[in-house]
């Protein structure tokens, strides 16, 4: 039977397909898209705003993050754009002074024009990065950064769209789906998808679409960032890239973002009746007059932006099909410089695992230990942000001043107890007293130089898209029940063997340093995650049918029956 008003029925609303699709284009959405993209899985994102990012928020690039990216060959184009940090102890002042090098230092002072040697010097971390990475961090704001990233994910196939919005989520045991809304013709369509990552934001869509709750222990501090260019000359100062304002008309922080850009975060109280909209242009190039110390200071105000330094875990990171990833599931107060990297660090960890999932070779089970590795590292992350950021304001008690962890700790020492791992310690902590790179299952593994047929590797270079098993130099048994495995198993595992008679050959000197240090000796071995995370460690010599000890360990880390 026809209704009496179906002329008047509308179109039904086009459905397009995809394997994952992600909500939110910042760079831990971009991220997702490339390492997604690069391991053949070719999303479609979805992004509110018209374009990528104009303001330099997220400037600090931490190793871990540099190491993810130079496994996808973007180490350099990173480094083209970015600035070196450099340690206060050992600078190379003339290479600071030309803008080239930024230090990893914070100065306490009422003004720019104020700051002299006998300013207090509240931070710095002198880490000799190079002990245990190939990647020294960056200094290079997301305006710099976010360029290459979509490039990247493009290139790889990514589609990835402006100007649209989530607007609607459902979900069945099968897929997901997703009403997206052009935000300038307000047509709609629907996007059918397998998983759905959430990368939209501390006020994200997905998150509440999904009803999941948070832990939070409110908000720090409100900011107004005042992003500007003007010409301070800073170079009979001590070089710095943050400083901390004692200053009672303009309390807040000042920071460097490259020669000729700055950034102030102008600190206000909405309990006074402050407020974003008392921050005009007219009195953003006042506080700026206000703070460099010099009242006739020419300023090119280039942005005006009200935030808040907030504290937020979501409560899980995984509701069925759809997954949390950056200040969606987590958000620090900006001391350490946490956030984005956590977030990219976050979709790492979960590309691979969706990768592997959709490509057939690892079961669905793998996705289980996203949120059981990820949230714990969000939990203890969130909350190092949140005592250092009072740090700085000299808030803590005795007994939260014994909590807080050296910052080298939490951005790169950080371990997964449980999760996709085999022999680790599900009662360890997730954070270890010292940074220590021990090969220990959940630990990261630890960094060497090789030869490798030729060419100068670090241990990070083995890594990309697939697990990495190495063989101690004597340990012909698990090398060669490892290339068995390999072709049997369906899993992508790359097989290598220390020492003269292998393939990593150990740079001069090194001898059996990398091999101690990850706990195999000469006749032992070790299987490292496509993130860089050890999955597996075996000390001694294979014993009896070590082709069926390893399969059943790898079919076990990957969800397999």
């Amino acid at each position: 039977m026809t209704s009496p008003h179906s002329a008047e029925r509308r179109p039904a609303m086009r459905e397009e397909h995809t394997e994952v699709l992600i909500a939110g284009a910042g760079p831990v959405g971009l991220s997702a898209a490339l390492f997604l993209a690069r391991q053949g899985i070719r999303p479609i994102v979805i992004e509110k705003r018209s374009t990528i990012s104009q303001i330099p928020r997220a400037t600090g690039v931490h190793s871990r993050t540099l190491e993810l990216f130079r496994t996808v060959g973007l180490e350099s184009a990173f480094r083209a754009v970015g600035l070196k940090f450099v340690n206060v102890g050992d600078m190379d002042v003339a290479e600071v002074r030309a803008g080239r090098a930024t230090p990893l230092a914070m100065y306490g002072t009422p003004s720019i024009a104020a700051l002299n040697e006998h300013s207090p010097l509240l931070e710095q971390h002198d880490v000799q990065y190079y002990d245990f990475t190939p990647c020294w961090p960056l200094w290079c704001g997301q305006d710099h950064y976010e360029p290459i990233l979509l490039g990247d994910a493009r290139e790889h196939g990514a589609d990835i769209r402006f100007g649209t919005e989530v607007v609607s989520v459902t979900q069945d045991e099968d897929g997901v789906t997703a009403v997206v809304a052009d935000r300038e013709t307000g047509e709609t369509s629907s996007i059918r998808a397998g998983y759905l990552i959430g990368a939209d934001g501390a006020r994200s869509t997905i998150r509440a679409a999904t009803g999941i709750g948070e832990r939070s222990n409110g908000i720090a501090d409100y900011f107004v960032s005042i992003i500007f260019r003007a010409d301070i000359d800073v170079s009979d100062k001590p070089p710095f890239t943050f400083l901390s304002l004692f200053n009672q008309e303009v309390p807040g922080l000042v920071l460097f973002i490259e020669p000729g850009r700055w950034m102030i975060g102008a600190i206000y109280y909405p309990d006074r009746g402050q407020s974003p909209a008392d921050f005009t242009p007219e009195r953003a190039v006042e506080v700026v007059r206000t703070v460099a110390g010099d009242p006739d200071l020419e300023v090119e105000i280039e942005s005006i932006n009200p935030w808040e330094a907030r504290h937020m875990v979501a409560d899980r990171y995984r509701s069925g099909r759809i997954f949390l990833a950056g200040d969606a599931a987590h958000c620090h107060p900006p001391a350490g410089g946490f956030g984005v990297n956590a977030g990219v660090q976050d979709v790492h960890n979960l590309a691979w695992k969706l990768a592997a999932v959709l490509k057939g070779w690892a079961g669905a089970k793998l996705l289980d230990s996203y949120e059981a590795e990820r949230r714990p590292v969000g939990v203890v992350t969130a909350d190092q942000a949140w005592l250092l950021f009072n740090t700085r304001a000299r808030r803590l008690t005795d007994e939260e001043r014994r909590q807080l962890s050296d910052f080298i700790v939490v951005a790169t020492g950080y371990r997964y107890p449980s999760g996709a791992v085999h022999g680790g310690d599900p009662a360890a902590s997730v954070l270890p007293e010292a940074l220590a790179f021990d090969g220990s299952p959940g630990s990261m593994v630890p960094h060497g130089w090789f030869d490798h047929e030729g060419t100068e590797i670090a241990t990070l270079d083995l890594l990309g898209g697939g697990f990495v098993f190495i063989a101690g130099s004597d340990a012909s048994g698990w090398f060669d029940a490892a290339v068995r495995v390999a072709k049997e198993s369906g899993v992508p595992l790359r097989v290598h063997r220390l020492g003269p008679a292998g393939d990593l050959v150990p740079r001069a000197g090194d001898g059996d340093r990398w091999a101690e240090q990850t706990g195999i000796s000469r006749d032992g071995a070790v299987l490292v995650r496509p993130d860089g995370f050890v999955a597996w460690r075996e000390a001694g010599p294979a014993i009896g049918d070590a082709d069926a000890a390893l399969s059943a360990v790898v079919r076990s880390l990957v969800g397999q029956p």
